[in-house]
């Protein structure tokens, strides 16, 4: 029979089970206190962060602790203080983070407390220097500009050469003309 304190024991592991998995998928992820943020305030959150699929759920303390623990990351223990929440990061890092910076802008209690982006742990200062790099399409749109600057230059140079080219020639046809015109005709042969 099934007592209520290993009911309680079973859903627990079940649970960070469910979350290592999570962070299996997911490696990059933000760590945020939101104490006294509203219900409505972390639905509004979800769905910004839905945008840059991303997604933010609330963890019990001490199993966040179990969990950090099992993924070497003693140094994040020391973050886990009062209601904590996790931003599991999408494709676009940088979009996510701009979701949680701008939402901790307009609302007082809820705290980036830090991060762990590609193994490596960034502080909240460094989350928010994230949050300010332009989003992926425009770094992207950039790269491209970049790359096709200067083929155009180079079309717009030889085309430029091929231009002056055909000048020269016609200029040099146009010569030949006059010359061919402005000599005397030869005598005819009798």
């Amino acid at each position: 029979m099934v007592t209520m304190e290993k009911f309680g024991k079973m859903c627990k592991e079940k649970m960070m089970e469910e979350i290592l998995l999570r962070f299996t998928k997911h490696p990059n992820f933000v760590i945020t206190s939101f104490m006294g943020t509203s219900t409505g305030g972390l639905e509004q959150l979800r769905r910004g962060l839905k945008k840059s699929r991303a997604n933010y759920f609330v963890v019990k303390n001490s199993i966040l602790k179990i969990i950090f623990n099992k993924m070497k990351l003693e140094e994040e223990i020391s973050k886990i203080d009062g209601g904590m929440g996790i931003s599991l990061c999408g494709e676009d890092i940088v979009a996510a983070c701009s979701v949680l910076v701008n939402f901790s802008k307009t609302n007082d209690k809820f705290k980036i407390k830090g991060a762990v982006i590609d193994g490596k742990r960034l502080s909240p200062e460094k989350v928010k220097e994230l949050a300010s790099l332009p989003s992926k399409e425009v770094l992207l749109a950039r790269v491209v500009g970049g790359i096709k600057s200067p083929i155009t230059g180079f079309v717009n140079t030889l085309g430029g050469i091929l231009r002056k080219f055909v000048y020269v020639v016609d200029a040099i046809k146009v010569n030949k003309e006059k010359t061919q015109s402005a000599a005397p005709a030869a005598p005819e042969a009798k």
